[in-house]
């Protein structure tokens, strides 16, 4: 197949739809400012606690689907090979989820009760102090800095090409487009005359100034990295989530992280906040509130390695998926003509997956790969 499609940005979203490309045929290229490894504000995808709990609502049916298609594979992953599963950064975990709220009722049944494994409403006695119901499953906690580097890895042996460039962003959609297709004229001669590459935008926060799409907006997210003293009895441990809609833009949850002996303790979703800085009084709340919600920890040493701050890419209107023709000057090598020319690129947008990407990211990148097979004639 002679298709080449340029993967733009290197997030999970972009990782995962390199590697799920490569699968379906395509040649590939990766051109991002950062890649797994490199710490930055800008870079979402490491800040993730990242764990399979979908925020889908039942009429999302889409979505419900994508968040159904990460829990079965993730699932099957650690059933195949649980060291090997480790090593992709995940991890099978309980989780707890209770509810603060006084209008949600113990009756209430998720969506996706019958869809996950040994689902079960947690009894009243069973709940800490203040919460009027919970449930429990078997979920998936993910290491996002391990997992993101699996799929950089995976890309590659599938034969990525990838590119460190930081596009314009301030000149508009078509500017950033020929930089990225004169990049890989540049890095890939031999992928010359094939015709014009198809552009996959997975620029999550970024695409607030790169479309620009002003519906995209961040939801800033705190948390902490945290060692507990003494280590908590492995027969305890698992994940445990406080929803309480009276203290957001709040939020209460502890995460352990695959392959470590650490956690991540939650934490904050502040819509429209680009604040980077981390707040010692939010570090504060965030452990008082973990301590309340996790027995284990009210009387244990927490030492903090690390506060973290990240910025999950919101959009109103949830997730973009779809085409747009962007006219773009093109380097005459694209259609073996001389010089420059002007000519149109297709571009699919994919972004605004707010704090859901993980466990969006293989659904997501698979209606992407059946866009671009339309694209270019494949069944």
């Amino acid at each position: 197949m002679s298709a080449h499609i340029a993967v733009i940005g290197a997030g999970v979203i972009g990782l995962q739809t390199a590697a799920s490309l490569l699968e379906a045929g395509f040649k590939v290229t990766i051109i991002a400012k950062q890649f797994p490894g490199d710490e930055s504000i800008e870079y979402t995808s490491p800040w993730a606690g990242a764990i399979w709990r979908t925020h889908s609502s039942p009429d999302q049916k889409e979505q419900c689907q994508w968040d159904l298609e990460s829990y079965h594979s993730w699932m099957n992953a650690v059933d195949s090979d649980e060291k090997a599963a480790l090593e992709m950064g995940l991890k099978r975990r309980p989780i707890s989820v209770y509810s603060g709220s006084s209008t949600q009722s113990t009756a209430d049944t998720p969506w996706f009760a019958p869809h996950v494994e040994n689902f079960s409403i947690i009894p009243p006695s069973a709940l800490p102090p203040n919460c009027t119901s919970g449930h429990t499953y078997t979920s998936i906690a993910v290491n996002p800095p391990i997992y993101i580097s699996h799929l950089l890895a995976k890309a590659n042996s599938l034969g990525a090409h990838t590119i460190r460039a930081d596009l314009p962003s301030s000149s508009g959609l078509s500017s950033a487009i020929s930089a990225a297709l004169s990049l890989l004229l540049n890095s890939t001669p031999s992928n010359s005359n094939h015709g014009v590459p198809i552009v996959v935008n997975c620029t999550g926060l970024s695409s607030h100034t790169l479309v620009p799409d002003p519906t995209v907006y961040p939801i800033r997210g705190q948390t902490l990295l945290a060692r507990i003293t003494p280590p908590p009895d492995p027969s305890t441990l698992g994940i445990f989530l406080r929803e309480d809609p009276a203290i957001s833009p709040l939020a209460t949850y502890i995460f352990p992280r695959p392959g470590t002996d650490l956690f991540v303790l939650g934490g904050t979703k502040t819509s429209r906040s680009w604040d980077a800085e981390p707040d010692e009084w939010i570090t504060k709340g965030i452990i008082e509130r973990c301590r309340n919600v996790w027995p284990e920890m009210r009387d244990s040493g927490i030492e903090v390695v690390a506060t973290q701050v990240g910025l999950r890419p919101g959009r109103e209107g949830g997730v973009r998926i779809e085409v747009e023709n962007v006219d773009v000057e093109l380097d005459g090598r694209v259609n073996e003509r001389k010089g420059k020319e002007n000519g149109t690129v297709r571009v699919v947008h994919q972004y605004g997956h707010a704090g859901a990407g993980y466990q969006l990211s293989l659904g997501s990148a698979g209606k992407v790969v059946r866009i671009v097979k339309e694209l270019v004639g494949m069944q």
